[in-house]
């Protein structure tokens, strides 16, 4: 559901801050179709692990974690809207 926000806000905000998504469940040839189907163009990685998520205390999907350059986090786990997401950059390049 996120997917086409996710890929607008990332181009708007690229060269300022670095989006990168992270699927939890899944196979890779899951994953790539998804970014495929999708057409997504910013960086994709399979935790398969959990160990990304466990790093950022993310418990479930879909959650997102807006972090600055001195390390400050936003941790929201709930789905955003682009105009959320675009409001929680802004705050947090400020910050």
């Amino acid at each position: 559901m996120e997917a086409p926000s996710v890929e607008e806000v990332s181009k708007k905000w690229a060269g300022k801050v670095n989006i990168v998504g992270i699927a939890w469940n899944g196979t890779q040839g899951e994953i790539d179709e998804f970014i495929s189907r999708h057409g997504l163009t910013f960086p994709n990685v399979r935790d398969g692990d959990g160990e990304i998520f466990a790093s950022f205390s993310v418990a479930s999907q879909p959650a997102w974690v807006f972090q600055n350059k001195s390390g400050q986090r936003d941790l929201q786990a709930q789905v955003l809207s682009e105009e959320e997401m675009n409001s929680r950059l802004g705050a947090i390049m400020q910050g």
